[in-house]
C-alpha cells in the first residue's frame, strides 16, 4: 500500500476539523464518565500502538461499561455493562486478556472497595482492598509475564498488590513520606525500561510541611521498591498521571508523567520526562494526561477553561518539526462542554455534553510517518509471509497490475521498530524484468542481533514512492 509520507506529516501538523475525525463511542448518564486522569480508560492490546482493536471502559449510572472497536475507532461495538461501580481502570496484556479494576460501593459495610477481574477467565471478581475504610481511585497495569499490578487509595494512603492466575499477593503500603498529617490520593501506574520497572505516582498534601503540596513516586524493580522521590511546592500540585508505557515507550528510559501545577500563579498542566511539554494558558488547566511513543512522538492533553467553557487542549510533539498545539473544541467545531481526556498513544477519549445523556467520543491523532496502512493510492502490494513470524519472514513487493521492474531497478527495504528507529536495511536489485521483488528477514538488526518480539514497520522505497507494511515478530 502506497503512502505519501509528506502528506501524512502535513496532516499531523495541520490539524483541522476536516482532517482530524472524531467518532461517537457511547452514551453515558455520568458527567465524569472518563474521569479521572490517574487511571487508564483506553488501551490497545499491551499498548500496541499499531493495533486495529482498541478497548475502552467508562462508568454510567454507577455501572462499569466496556466497549471496543476493531477498525481503529471508525465504528464501535455495543457497550456492555460488566459490573456495578465507578472509576474503572483497564489494561490488555500480550495474550489479549482484559484486566479491569474499579471502585465498588459495598452496601453491607457502607464503604467503597476496590475490585479486580480478568474479563477472559472464569474466576469471579476479587476484592483487592479488603478493608473497612473507603478504598477509591484504582489503577492497574499488566506486565509481560501476565502479572497484574494494582494500586489504589485507602484511608488517605496509597496501597499496592499484585494478582497472578487469580491469586492476590500481600498488600503493601507505598505512601508514608511526610508527617502524620499527610494525606495521599490519585495513584497512577505504568511500566518503564530499564528492567521493566513498575512506577506508581500519586498526590500528597502535608499540612505540617512548609511546602504542603507534593507529587511523589516510587518504582519496583524485581522485588525491591525504591525510596520516594518528591516534588514540593507551597502552591497547589495535584492530579498526577503517569505515561501508559508498558516497558518499551519511554524517552529517557525512566518515568514520564504529568500533573497540575500552580507555582506560576495560575493552574497549568506540567509534564515531566517524555519530550517535555505544556504551555502556559490564561485559564485553569486540570486533569492532564500524557502518552509518549519512543523518542518520536508525544501526546499531551488536559481539560481547560481559558475560553470560559470546558474544553480539551492538546500539545503534540513529532520528531519531524516539533510541537503543535490547539483546542479540540476549535479543530472539531464542538459546541458543548468537553472534559476528562484519557489517552494511550495517539488515541484519545473524553466525555462531552451539557445534559444527560452525555456522550463519549474518540479521536485518533495519528502517527506522522504512515504507521497505519492507509489508502492504496497506487496498484502495488506488499506482503509478509508468515506474519506474525518467529524465525523468518519473506517480504514481497509486487506490482498488482503486473507491470515489471526494469532491469537493474533497486528497491530499498527498511525495517523500523515501534519507536520509529531504523533497525534493518536491505537493498534489492532486479536482475531481470519482473513484477515482484522480495527479501527474507530473520528478525535481526543490521548488526545481526536478534530483535525482541514486537510490532515492526517495513518501508519499501522505489522510483514510484514509499510503501508500508506492518509486521509482527513473536517469540
Amino acid at each position: 500500500m502506497y503512502i505519501n509520507k509528506y502528506l501524512i506529516i502535513l496532516i499531523a501538523f495541520s490539524l483541522s476539523a476536516a482532517q482530524l475525525q472524531h467518532e461517537f463511542v457511547a452514551y453515558t448518564n455520568s458527567t465524569d464518565a472518563t474521569a479521572f486522569n490517574n487511571s487508564h480508560k483506553i488501551v490497545p492490546r499491551n499498548g500496541d500502538i499499531f493495533s486495529d482493536t482498541i478497548h475502552v471502559v467508562y462508568h454510567s449510572s454507577d455501572s462499569i461499561y466496556y466497549v471496543y472497536t476493531t477498525d481503529q475507532g471508525q465504528t464501535w461495538q455495543t457497550p456492555v455493562a460488566v459490573y456495578a461501580g465507578v472509576y474503572p481502570a483497564l489494561d490488555v496484556d500480550i495474550f489479549g486478556f482484559r484486566h479491569l479494576a474499579w471502585q465498588y460501593f459495598d452496601t453491607n459495610n457502607s464503604n467503597y472497595e476496590i475490585y479486580y477481574d480478568c474479563l477472559d477467565d472464569w474466576c469471579p471478581p476479587l476484592n483487592v482492598s479488603e478493608t473497612p475504610t473507603n478504598s477509591t481511585l484504582p489503577d492497574l497495569v499488566a506486565d509481560s509475564t501476565g502479572v497484574v499490578h494494582l494500586t489504589w487509595t485507602d484511608a488517605d494512603q496509597i496501597y499496592y498488590r499484585t494478582c497472578q492466575n487469580g491469586v492476590l499477593s500481600d498488600t503493601f503500603r507505598l505512601s508514608g513520606y511526610g508527617s502524620a498529617q499527610a494525606t495521599y490520593s490519585h495513584p497512577s501506574m505504568s511500566i518503564f525500561v530499564p528492567n521493566h520497572r513498575v512506577y506508581v505516582v500519586w498526590e500528597c498534601y502535608d499540612i505540617e510541611c512548609y511546602s504542603p503540596y507534593q507529587i511523589h513516586y516510587r518504582y519496583k524493580e524485581d522485588d525491591t521498591w525504591s525510596s520516594t522521590t518528591t516534588w514540593e511546592s507551597y502552591l497547589a500540585m495535584r492530579h498526577p498521571s503517569v505515561d501508559f508505557s508498558h516497558g518499551t515507550e519511554s524517552i529517557y528510559e525512566e518515568i514520564s508523567l504529568c500533573y497540575e501545577d500552580s507555582t506560576s500563579g495560575n493552574m497549568e498542566a506540567t509534564f515531566f520526562g517524555g519530550n517535555g511539554g505544556g504551555y502556559a494558558t490564561q485559564g485553569y488547566s486540570t486533569y492532564p494526561v500524557i502518552s509518549t511513543v519512543g523518542n518520536t512522538w508525544s501526546y499531551l492533553f488536559w481539560q481547560e477553561d481559558s475560553s470560559g467553557y470546558e474544553d480539551i487542549y492538546y500539545h503534540l510533539y513529532y520528531c519531524f518539526s516539533g510541537w503543535s498545539s490547539g483546542s479540540l473544541r476549535t479543530i472539531l467545531n464542538i459546541q458543548e462542554p468537553i472534559r476528562f481526556p484519557n489517552t494511550c498513544g495517539a488515541y484519545l477519549v473524553w466525555t462531552q455534553g451539557d445534559n444527560p445523556p452525555y456522550s463519549i467520543y474518540f479521536a485518533d491523532f495519528g502517527y506522522p510517518i504512515g504507521i497505519r496502512e492507509d489508502h492504496q493510492l497506487h496498484k502495488t502490494n506488499i506482503s509478509a509471509r508468515p506474519n506474525p513470524f518467529c524465525r523468518m519472514t519473506e517480504i514481497r513487493c509486487e506490482m498488482a497490475d503486473k507491470g515489471s521492474y526494469a532491469l537493474g531497478a533497486t528497491l530499498e527495504f527498511k525495517i523500523y521498530n515501534s519507536t520509529g528507529q531504523l533497525v534493518k536495511s536491505f537493498s534489492v536489485q532486479s536482475s531481470v524484468g519482473g513484477h515482484q521483488l522480495s527479501v527474507k528477514w530473520l528478525g535481526d538488526d543490521d548488526g545481526g542481533n536478534e530483535l525482541p518480539a514486537g510490532i515492526y514497520l517495513c518501508c519499501i522505497k522505489d522510483e514510484k514512492g514509499e510503501f508500508f507494511k506492518k509486521i509482527v515478530k513473536i517469540d
